[in-house]
């Protein structure tokens, strides 16, 4: 029961941080019965489905390994992006092949594009990254250094931006991983704060000099803006730890029951 509430909670947010238009609510029927929602886009069901899919690959990962793989990595793409494109400039399950970008508001209150790293550079930032998740879920870890972990993890993969789509719900996925491994239930971003949580992404990424030629994780900076998206992290960690708080009471109830 639990952990169908924490995934249907992760799904619902993750999606739609992304412009799902399904409800919790929705979400849990869909996931619960295997049914549509009138009026509904069918996508944002398979999105639903390919996330809520992609949390069991995450958990079978933790159970089955010491340590991810690209190939890991590779097939958790393919779970998240259900409506696979053949397309040579849209790869699914593995890195980008061209150059992506994004626009922003600058501090000037103009519109402006920024781009992501150039695909040259992705398989090796990745294989870094991926040095340093699997350091991180070789330890167990106390609740603020998890928190720490889950939000560098995060803030260093959306900078990589490694795929062509799908990049913030593996990495609100994979930044995890550690988080689980230390026995905490997931960090979930709430769909209420997509503005904030956006707008410090987008900050700290204004302050990496040539974000498009960035060819090693060192060169990330430590600065305010990466404490501040740190300190919402761990504020991101509430809802999850009510419903971990709120299954202890009900199992302490039956306990008392079962003695009575």
């Amino acid at each position: 029961m639990l952990l169908a509430q924490i995934r249907n909670l992760w799904t619902h947010n993750s999606t739609s941080l992304e412009g799902n238009s399904l409800t919790l609510g929705e979400t849990d029927f869909i996931l619960a019965e295997g049914l549509t929602i009138q009026g509904k886009p069918l996508k944002d069901h398979n999105e639903v489905y390919g996330h809520a899919k992609a949390i069991e690959r995450i958990y079978a990962l933790l159970n089955s390994s010491d340590s991810m793989t690209k190939q890991d990595l590779f097939r958790l793409h393919e779970t998240v992006l259900t409506e696979r494109i053949i397309d040579i400039d849209h790869p699914v399950g593995k890195w980008k092949t061209q150059a992506n970008f994004t626009t922003y508001v600058n501090q000037d209150n103009r519109q402006a594009w920024r781009e992501y790293p150039a695909p040259r550079y992705i398989d090796g930032l990745m294989s870094q990254w991926l040095d340093r998740l699997n350091t991180d879920i070789s330890t167990i870890h106390d609740s603020q250094t998890a928190a720490s972990i889950y939000a560098d993890l995060h803030l260093s993969f959306v900078c990589i931006h490694p795929f062509f789509d799908g990049n913030g719900r593996m990495a609100r996925l994979l930044a995890n991983l550690p988080v689980l491994r230390s026995g905490f239930p997931p960090i979930v971003v709430p769909q209420e704060d997509r503005f904030r949580y956006k707008q410090i992404l987008s900050n700290y990424q204004n302050t990496i000099i040539d974000l498009a030629e960035l060819s090693d994780l060192s060169f990330l900076p430590d600065n305010a803006e990466k404490q501040e998206f740190i300190q919402i992290c761990q504020s991101y960690w509430r809802e999850t730890l009510v419903l971990l708080d709120q299954a202890n009471i009900m199992q302490t109830k039956r306990s008392v029951t079962k003695l009575l």
